[in-house]
């Protein structure tokens, strides 16, 4: 019989992110670990505190998974917009485990390495570091929460997503004019609005909003 590979950081969250893919961060528990190496599960503990502890190395993972892939050179400006779409596109990719990376903060090389990149954009841009510090709030927990909303959605039945977009078309289009004149006036443009239009227009005013900021301070 092939002796098993020892058990090693690496190899758990290896496993950890194979079950989170396809199960969701709720799936981490050290027993599910444990089969899923096939190993007894108290071994896991022999690297890892708890299994908090090896849910946010699988969200940072992911995290780092993205400023890798970043392209060199980018001017500050194009360099938050790729960020902020290969954040959302990342999250709709991995539903599973998007909402858990979304609401912590891991503590862990590759969140330090995008806050990294975040605030040498935003200095480049002209803000203080005063302002850097706010917009990078501003700019990582308003994407964030845009991506986790994008990835929740992306776990509907495909039935309920159906109906959901089907809505401005549909019911949106047959509200009485006398009623409701606003959205009467505006409804042939409701199906043109796609979900890149919406990301374009967030993170244009997101950028906007940095610029206007940095010109006022060099005034």
């Amino acid at each position: 019989m092939r002796a098993r590979p020892s058990l090693s950081p690496e190899l758990i969250i290896d496993a950890a992110s194979r079950l989170a893919a396809t199960s969701g961060a709720e799936a981490l528990t050290v027993r599910r670990l444990g089969k899923e190496l096939g190993a007894d599960p108290t071994a896991v503990y022999r690297h890892f505190r708890d299994r908090d502890e090896i849910v946010l190395e699988v969200a940072d993972r992911l995290i780092g998974q993205i400023i890798e892939e970043l392209p060199a050179g980018l001017p500050w400006r194009e360099r938050l917009d790729w960020l902020g779409r290969a954040l959302v596109r990342t999250f709709v990719g991995h539903p599973a485990i998007a909402p858990t990376v979304a609401m912590r903060t891991t503590r862990r090389p590759g969140e330090f390495r995008t806050v990294e990149v975040i605030l040498g954009a935003l200095r480049e841009a002209g803000l203080g570091d005063r302002q850097a510090a706010v917009h990078h709030r501003v700019f990582a927990d308003t994407l964030l929460s845009y991506a986790g909303m994008c990835a929740g959605y992306a776990t509907l039945e495909e039935r309920s997503r159906r109906g959901d977009e089907s809505a401005w078309a549909r019911e949106y289009q047959q509200l009485p004019a006398a009623d409701y004149p606003n959205i009467a006036a505006v409804r042939p443009h409701f199906a043109t609005v796609d979900d890149d239009v919406v990301l374009t227009g967030l993170l244009g005013a997101l950028l906007d909003m940095i610029e206007r900021e940095a010109t006022s301070q060099r005034r």
